[in-house]
């Protein structure tokens, strides 16, 4: 009897190291490549399960916002069964289980000390990264939009504007000096690289983010922000700076392209109102509410519209869409409750906590111009950085949120 319960601990403890060195491989992995991001995460989940299945302790998993998310399971779900194409939706399910690297997260980090360093290596590979992306735009030009190692230059920006706001995040609620010789440096280049994949939404993204971690010690440092971004534009090479003032021009033809496919997704909305057509039907269903007089050549195959609210509503329906907005909206109520329980001051876990707050916001204005909900690179880094404000409450506050008497600090 003692032997078998030897190697049980044994082999909760070899799961434990696989689990741990598998979340370590997705940082390394998440700008590099998506196969090895997602082998990485997967392993994670499969030995974090056998190792519940192993010690019979659930009692102490936590599931924030499991009505939430279940309600849009159940919503996608209903999306699926009734869809224009049944079958193309069901294989296009098996995004909803990419939420699992959240609670994931949630359960097995267990210290800020740990999150940091995962955190940390996200930002010295993207770094990385984002030097082979200057590298790209160094080669062939300061119009070329760097796409580093990713197949496109929109994920790529995306991915960048998460972890450039990590790297500020940490820059600016960094305690010691020898903080700031890695960095600064570090945030630098990402914004450079950022920069580089001419990509205005993820632009538009990393302001509202550096807002939000400006804003929330200081507002007074807001002030600080359009001049910040003036001195930037500037600096810039001029192919940049003229990208950056397309962003208010109407007549622009991508802006002109992206009005055109949000009227056509707002009728599609009308006509399947509350289960939506069905994830992936949207190239089939597309070309019968093209607009008229779209600039959109009729022969392209538009497989999304260019915002997650409208593409979530269109796909999956007022009820998709309902539960899609709940879930968000209660990381945001919840996740601003462990910023304030926190107090003032500058340590590690206000960078977790408020680098995680900022990255979901420049998620949701990123995701106002392009679909980053469906872009799978992308979202996994989200939820990766949406549990960082759970493992900063597990560590460092002593009652759950909703239950808290006064400020823990």
């Amino acid at each position: 009897m003692l032997a078998q319960l030897d190697h049980r601990y044994h082999l909760q403890a070899r799961l434990e190291w696989v689990i741990q060195g598998a979340l370590v491989l997705y940082t390394v992995c998440a700008l590099l490549s998506i196969s090895a991001m997602q082998a990485a995460y997967i392993l994670a989940l499969i030995a974090w399960a056998l190792r519940v299945a192993l010690s019979g302790d659930t009692q102490h998993l936590r599931w924030p916002f499991l009505l939430p998310y279940g309600a849009f399971v159940v919503a996608s779900l209903l999306a699926t069964i009734t869809g224009v194409e049944p079958v193309t939706s069901l294989i296009e399910l098996r995004n909803v289980g990419e939420m699992l690297l959240f609670y994931l997260v949630v359960n097995v980090v267990h210290t800020t000390a740990r999150a940091t360093l995962l955190t940390r290596g996200l930002i010295v590979t993207g770094t990385l990264t984002a030097l082979y992306g200057l590298a790209q735009a160094w080669v062939h030009g300061e119009s070329f939009r760097a796409h580093g190692t990713m197949s496109i230059y929109m994920t790529f920006a995306g991915l960048l504007m998460l972890v450039t706001l990590m790297a500020l995040a940490s820059l600016l609620y960094g305690r010691l000096r020898w903080h700031l010789a890695w960095a600064l440096p570090a945030t630098l280049v990402l914004l450079a690289a950022l920069l580089a994949t001419h990509t205005r939404g993820a632009w538009c993204g990393f302001i509202a983010g550096c807002g939000v971690l400006l804003g929330c010690q200081q507002r007074r440092r807001l002030l600080a922000l359009p001049l910040a971004v003036l001195l930037l534009l500037f600096l810039v090479p001029q192919s940049i700076r003229m990208r950056v003032l397309s962003m208010v021009d109407r007549h622009e033809v991508t802006a002109q392209e992206r009005l055109s496919m949000w009227v056509s997704g707002l009728h599609i909305l009308q006509t399947y109102p509350w289960t939506g057509i069905g994830m992936g039907a949207m190239a089939t269903v597309y070309p019968r509410y093209r607009e008229p007089a779209s600039p959109i050549a009729a022969t392209r195959r538009l497989g999304h519209l260019h915002n997650n609210i409208i593409q979530v509503g269109a796909e999956r329906g007022v009820l998709g869409l309902a539960t899609w907005l709940w879930f968000w909206g209660a990381y945001g109520w919840y996740a601003w409750r462990i910023y304030t329980r926190l107090g003032p001051g500058r340590t590690p876990a206000h960078a977790l906590v408020l680098g995680s707050l900022a990255s979901v916001v420049a998620f949701h204005v990123e995701g106002l111009f392009e679909y980053t909900f469906g872009d799978a690179e992308v979202i996994s880094l989200t939820y990766f950085l949406m549990a960082l404000p759970f493992v900063v409450q597990r560590a460092c506050l002593k009652a759950p949120v909703g239950q808290e008497g006064p400020h823990v600090v």
